[in-house]
């Protein structure tokens, strides 16, 4: 394990780089990572296998730390079929971080378990949780008679008197507060990919519209939602879904949907896709479509937004007022006649009309990733 002066930073995450079907979780540990590599020495504690798989990685070496060849920071892959308890307290042990962040909240072994050991004064740095939009409500309602008696026991001992929570904006901050009203609670918004690609636009047709959705085929992302929507839109519509298929239950009822569209509705699903192949993806679209009902981030939306391509989401992501901004729409889940509404207007955009869309979306990511002040509330979290 290599020496360093700068203050060590401990990461631990089930899912890393080159991982990918976890979702926004990695994205934002990856990018945490590169933005801070600079002022600290980082270690990503994880595991070689990636979110709903039983193969491991087959470009990483399992059970030693090395250096990222793409985040440029140390990481240890465990062997997920023999990872233990004993193992990731080990080598916590080992790297002995000023600063050591659990991300999500109710992982066993990566988040609970090293809250324990904080608990018990068996790690000495500053322990910071990111729940990563585990605590909001739309979250916890997802097998809340496991979630809440867990989070009470755990409180009512104690184990959350020593943790900062890293809240990425003011909503999740009230939602951690809601649960943990007495602890430190830190904002720093999640980091995007910096590196911004050349504007690039493509062809639109007035009458159709090429949508694109990313997500993982779960019901918090809501698909069905936003397929039972184009039954009543009347112009031409392209849908690619993309996505790992994670609750097979909510897919079949998706696939029942997608047989009664009517014929000016098209629908492909190509499956889950690496993050480097996202933006080309995107280009290829007019517009990206999320009705989730709840977004901590939304790196796929972000990644619209860098793709130069508006969005049509919910209302329950960070991302909003966008309609003022000319670069898409962020409506109540409750107003499914405001998305068709939207939808058959993007279709009816002429080229000059989607031009300007697609050019204030890729304006809007170029003043995020160039706001300086975006890496100095992890600063502060780290004291």
């Amino acid at each position: 394990m290599p020496n360093s002066n700068k203050k060590k930073l401990l990461i631990l995450i089930e899912w890393f780089s080159p991982g990918y079907k976890a979702g926004g979780p990695i994205q934002s540990c990856v990018n945490m990572c590169i933005a801070l590599k600079e002022s600290y020495a980082i270690y990503v504690l994880t595991t070689d296998t990636d979110h709903g798989e039983t193969m491991p990685y087959t470009d990483v070496t399992a059970n030693e730390w090395g250096m990222h060849k793409d985040v440029g920071v140390q990481v240890f892959y465990m062997e997920k079929k023999k990872a233990s308890y004993q193992q990731l307290a080990y080598q916590i042990e080992q790297v002995d971080a000023a600063f050591v962040c659990i991300n999500l909240l109710f992982s066993p072994m990566f988040a609970l378990y090293p809250l324990w050991l904080k608990h018990t004064k068996k790690i000495n740095g500053q322990l910071i949780i990111s729940p990563r939009g585990s605590l909001y409500d739309s979250a916890i309602s997802l097998k809340w008679y496991k979630k809440k008696p867990l989070l009470f026991i755990l409180k009512s001992l104690g184990c959350y008197r020593q943790v900062t929570f890293h809240a990425t904006n003011k909503r999740e901050k009230e939602a951690v507060q809601k649960y943990f009203p007495n602890n430190k609670i830190g904002i720093a918004d999640n980091l995007p990919d910096i590196l911004l690609p050349p504007f690039f636009c493509n062809v639109k047709t007035a009458g159709s519209l090429r949508c694109i959705f990313v997500a993982r085929i779960v019901p918090i992302k809501n698909l069905l939602f936003l397929i039972e929507l184009f039954a009543a839109v009347q112009q031409t519509i392209i849908l690619t879904i993309v996505g790992p298929i994670e609750n097979e239950a909510y897919w079949l009822a998706c696939e029942k949907a997608i047989e009664k569209l009517p014929a000016n509705i098209t629908i492909n699903y190509i499956g889950a896709k690496k993050n480097a192949e996202l933006l080309g993806l995107l280009q290829q679209h007019h517009l990206f479509v999320l009705p989730t009902t709840g977004e901590n981030f939304g790196h796929a939306i972000f990644e619209s937004f860098r793709a130069g391509r508006p969005v049509l989401i919910s209302d329950q992501t960070p991302w909003v007022n966008l309609a003022q901004q000319g670069i898409g729409w962020d409506l109540p889940l409750t107003d499914k006649p405001a998305f068709i509404n939207a939808l058959e207007t993007a279709a009816a955009w002429n080229q000059q009309q989607y031009d300007s869309f697609a050019l204030a979306a890729f304006t809007y990511a170029s003043n995020f990733i160039n706001n300086p002040s975006l890496i100095q509330p992890y600063h502060q979290l780290f004291l």
